[in-house]
């Protein structure tokens, strides 16, 4: 039995990873965390949801204790926040809010997750990093940072836990279609959440965890010569 912990399913790729794995209940029991109540999934099928800031340490706190009270053994670290300015642009406050979002709140939550997994012998940890972990795009000088910590730290607990049975996967997905690229003109051409998510969830639901890659790149050819 699978005991899935997805952070950031109030909208986007957790919303739909969410209810994808909600749908397969026999296999595996799901609790999603939402920033702020919405209206993306239905709440009565998940009545031990995390709602909270993950900036938040009471919120930190909750999953902590739900690591225990469920027995977790798949954490997918979804929760980001994305903006595209000029870095000119970006005001010290919007710089703070992304970095502590994407990276720092990341590390403190993934600290606790692997301490109980290392508790319990075994766990999987999927980080769902971003194609700008992997190559600079302009605009997005601050969510590239962030995202190339994330790769950085992930790759170096992929070594710390090699003699360990905990497995972590790096998931680095192109432009999707969400909330954050409505304004892009190319936006029907994009990846389909859905697309993703499928990945995802056969990372998941894949018994022997072992056998796994570390990472999973997801793009998408819209044109010749063209890739997202």
């Amino acid at each position: 039995m699978k005991n899935i912990l997805i952070t950031g399913c109030s909208r986007g790729l957790g919303a739909v990873i969410a209810k994808q794995l909600l749908k397969q209940k026999q296999k595996g029991n799901v609790i999603p965390h939402f920033r702020k109540i919405g209206s993306y999934i239905d709440y009565g099928e998940t009545p031990n949801a995390i709602l909270g800031d993950l900036n938040e340490k009471t919120t930190r706190e909750q999953i902590t204790e739900c690591l225990q009270e469920h027995d977790i053994n798949v954490f997918i670290n979804n929760a980001s926040v994305h903006k595209q300015d000029l870095l000119t642009d970006h005001s010290e406050e919007d710089i703070i809010k992304i970095i502590n979002t994407n990276l720092t709140s990341q590390i403190l939550i993934i600290r606790r997750v692997y301490d109980w997994f290392k508790k319990r012998g075994s766990g999987l940890v999927i980080n769902v990093n971003s194609i700008a972990g992997l190559q600079p795009a302009p605009k997005e000088t601050i969510y590239s940072a962030t995202k190339h910590g994330l790769k950085g730290f992930s790759q170096s607990l992929q070594v710390e836990s090699m003699n360990s049975d905990i497995k972590i996967v790096d998931i680095y997905p192109g432009a999707m279609m969400t909330d954050m690229t409505l304004s892009r003109k190319d936006y029907n051409q994009l990846i389909k959440p859905e697309e993703v998510s499928n990945i995802i969830c056969d990372v998941v639901m894949n018994k022997n965890t072992t056998s796994l890659t570390t990472e999973i790149v997801i793009r998408k050819f819209i044109s010749k010569g063209t890739v997202i």
